[in-house]
């Protein structure tokens, strides 16, 4: 039996299509957890993450909708990992993001992955397949300005990721260490079920 083909890929129609659409609007806070001795925006290029640039032109920033969703998406990428080394932990700080315009953002999640021809294995499959619809998606006549996704280690946590010409309309606050507050950390640990290492 053969193994099953990557995909699905976007449609050769792809640019034809209403693309299903979320807003954030202007004055909403979003989160990214980053080494803190980098700054907290950061629209990278390497082709290394899930909606990279394949081509590697534009940048992209990877942020959520909350803490817990930031936690999960960053800290928690060793699948079934009891522990996150206190070390990871030590060197990296969470800071809220200001959105000061309205963000239109592709629903790769809910009936929106239906309506452009994609499925759920598109946010937890291979990344060259992600990187496939983000490249489609940001070429889309309509200029969208990222994609809405679940949370690969968390699905009950909406992330996103943003094309870099959004980013004059993020104002980050000054960052925050993750250790600073221990209260909030156990409770990230407890949510996760995790210990320190």
């Amino acid at each position: 039996m053969a193994p099953p083909s990557p995909g699905p890929f976007p449609p050769a129609d792809f640019a034809s299509r209403e693309l299903p659409i979320e807003e954030i609007p202007s004055g909403a806070r979003l989160i990214r957890i980053h080494r803190s001795d980098r700054g907290p925006l950061f629209f990278g290029s390497t082709g290394g993450n899930r909606f990279d640039d394949p081509a590697k032109i534009y940048g992209v920033c990877y942020l959520a909708t909350t803490l817990e969703g930031a936690f999960a998406e960053t800290c928690l990428r060793s699948v079934g990992a009891r522990f996150v080394a206190l070390t990871f932990l030590e060197a990296r700080s969470f800071s809220e993001i200001e959105v000061s315009a309205p963000l239109r953002l592709v629903s790769l999640h809910g009936p929106g992955l239906a309506q452009i021809g994609a499925t759920g294995a598109v946010t937890s499959g291979p990344h060259a397949v992600a990187q496939q619809w983000s490249q489609a998606i940001h070429d889309h006549p309509t200029v969208p300005d990222g994609i809405a996704y679940r949370s690969n280690h968390d699905n009950g946590e909406i992330c996103v990721a943003l094309f870099e010409h959004v980013g004059d309309h993020l104002a980050p606050s000054d960052p925050q260490p993750m250790t600073t507050n221990r209260t909030r950390l156990a409770k990230l640990l407890a949510r996760y079920k995790v210990g320190l290492g």
